[in-house]
């Protein structure tokens, strides 16, 4: 039910941020950054436990920026986006066990900004949001030593990796908006973080044999979540009205005419 209304609000907000369109500026443009991934362990302590490997994976994406007011503004964007882990760690039997697991998805998401304008070049801002997101491949990489030895890479397909991600983030960021030559372009510099919603295991992994991460352990209990830490960089261009343009070549006019020391036509 919370969820519901959630995304019912979400999408009110967009409603209206279409409508403001005449008062504010919508730009749209490209997002590129790094994903920084790992998987939550909720309900497995042991698993939790586990030490991750620090990631960086590309991500990249396209946004609509539409303003809804002076302080807040709706960025739907559809992203690229890879998610996963990188564990290392010794087993009890003294084997050692390095498993890698890595997903690509492409995301629909709806982040609601709140910000603060100081300036036009200087807007800091909070988000929040939430996404969903499709399954577009991936592998499962274990290997380990003696004594139970294996090297072994499966499609994530295969494992019957789950296809579907829902999440819910939340970060901060700096908006800036600067002329460049005869163009506005619009800055954005974010740092969010990502949690999953829906567990990740399946029935294949929790009781076949695929490369797990508990080394011929398939009573896996808990639910494995998708997390992680996002740097993106994102550059607009406002969608400016005509009448704008209009106004902004005759001002441009008028300031050529009064330094031409009143000549006509600023001659």
């Amino acid at each position: 039910m919370k969820k519901s209304a959630f995304l019912i609000l979400v999408f009110t907000l967009l409603g209206i941020g279409a409508m403001a369109q005449t008062d504010n500026t919508i730009s749209i443009g490209l997002k590129g950054g790094v994903n920084m991934p790992r998987m939550g362990y909720l309900g497995n302590r042991y698993l939790n436990s586990l030490p991750q490997a620090t990631q960086i994976t590309p991500m990249g994406g396209l946004f609509v920026d539409i303003p809804i007011g002076n302080v807040f503004v709706v960025a739907p964007e559809f992203d690229y986006v890879e998610r996963g882990t990188d564990i290392t760690y010794e087993h009890v039997s003294g084997m050692q066990v390095h498993y890698n697991l890595a997903v690509k998805f492409v995301d629909f998401r709806l982040p609601l900004e709140f910000r603060i304008p100081i300036k036009p070049y200087l807007q800091p801002y909070a988000t929040i949001g939430a996404g969903a997101g499709m399954r577009l491949g991936g592998k499962i990489h274990m290997d380990r030593t003696d004594p139970a030895p294996l090297d072994a890479t499966i499609d994530v397909g295969d494992a019957n990796f789950t296809k579907i991600y829902a999440g819910a983030f939340a970060g901060i960021g700096i908006r800036s908006l600067v002329s460049i030559g005869n163009f506005d372009m619009l800055f954005k510099l974010s740092a969010t973080y990502h949690h999953g919603f829906l567990d990740t295991y399946t029935k294949v992994e929790r009781e076949e044999a695929v490369p797990a991460v508990n080394v011929n352990a398939y009573n896996i209990t808990g639910s494995r979540l998708p997390q992680g830490i996002e740097v993106c960089l994102s550059i607009g261009i406002p969608l400016k009205a005509p009448e704008d343009d209009a106004c902004r070549t005759f001002s441009h006019d008028r300031y050529r005419r009064h330094g031409s020391g009143r000549h006509l036509f600023g001659f």
